[in-house]
């Protein structure tokens, strides 16, 4: 999913002076990520390429002698959304485990929703709202390494399991991607790559675009641009970072065998997201993130058990909030 901590810049020292075109550049490209998800360039798949990112970035973190050991508890809430004439609201927990070396990253969470369906008898599935509670386990593994000059290679492996009562292995799906980093110069670092998810009821492309951009350490400014995930954001002292955030969020879960809507089938979610966050370190290895997001139209989609498609739903935007805790040692 999406609003991850980020990284501790160095701590920045004397005035800072007022940087606006990183900021307008990221804005920019934020926006046209976003307007190209909805146009439905990039899919569900989209956010194991947002968790490979952020391992990359994890691999960077350790590599400038932050903490190898990470634990993060999140919860999140979102207004009710539209949906063939209903709505529902959702509300989010997840907690993750993050191990990081020089080369090595390695993640394991768990997340579970509640979605609370309003108005369900202007939904097709006997006026019964078609699940209450979904949860998913995800994990990944990113390596990187030196190939020549500055430039290195990586591989990413991601898997996940979603399911609505109990886990099963027709709700397993799994990702594998590789790519190059390439220095631009001083302030510009160039991510490229991509590869295949294997999801429950298809086979996905996933690409991997990203532009980074570290302005000197004085400004306290750092923009990550492109696809599945664009991100800006500013370090204000030593203790708090402004963050904007524009990402995918979406995730395959197999249905109980007396689902109303798809009995053994799967339901998709797909949604581009955009969010606003501040990011404090109270103390040293303690660090928390909170603030407000907005969840742009999407879609719900459910399959039957055989694979094909049975029907998708468009669904409204809404605003929500989340606050994230994690402490590193």
């Amino acid at each position: 999913m999406t609003d991850e901590l980020t990284r501790e810049n160095v701590t920045p020292t004397g005035q800072r002076e007022p940087v606006f075109g990183p900021w307008l550049l990221g804005l920019g490209l934020l926006l046209a990520a976003l307007l190209l998800a909805v146009l439905g360039e990039a899919r569900a798949a989209d956010e194991a390429g947002t968790g490979l990112v952020r391992d990359l970035e994890d691999l960077d973190a350790a590599k400038n002698g932050q903490g190898t050991i990470r634990i993060e508890a999140r919860g999140g809430w979102t207004a009710p959304q539209t949906v063939s004439k209903a709505r529902f609201a959702m509300a989010r927990e997840e907690v993750r485990a993050y191990y990081e070396t020089d080369h090595l990253a390695l993640d394991m969470g768990f997340e579970t929703g509640q979605y609370d369906f309003t108005r369900t008898g202007r939904l097709p599935f006997g006026g019964r709202a078609p699940f209450e509670n979904l949860s998913r386990f995800e994990g990944g593994l990113a390596v990187q390494g030196g190939l020549w000059s500055d430039v290195s290679g990586f591989l990413g492996l991601r898997g996940d399991l979603g399911y609505e009562d109990a886990p099963d292995v027709r709700g397993l799906g799994g990702t594998a991607m590789a790519g190059l980093v390439v220095p631009m110069g001083r302030s510009w670092l160039l991510t490229l790559g991509g590869g295949a998810s294997v999801t429950p009821v298809d086979v996905q492309p996933v690409p991997i675009v990203a532009l980074r951009y570290e302005a000197p350490a004085d400004t306290g400014i750092v923009v990550d641009l492109g696809l599945p995930r664009t991100e800006a954001r500013w370090r204000g002292g030593s203790w708090w970072t402004l963050r904007l955030t524009g990402e995918i969020d979406g995730a395959h879960y197999h249905l109980a065998d007396d689902n109303l809507a798809a009995p053994k089938g799967t339901v998709a979610f797909f949604a581009p997201r955009a969010g606003l966050f501040v990011d404090l370190t109270p103390m040293a290895g303690l660090k928390a993130s909170l603030g407000a997001h907005y969840a742009l139209p999407g879609t719900m989609t459910f399959y039957r058990e055989s694979g094909s498609r049975l029907k998708r739903y468009d669904t409204g935007g809404a605003p929500g909030a989340s606050l994230r805790l994690g402490w590193s040692f």
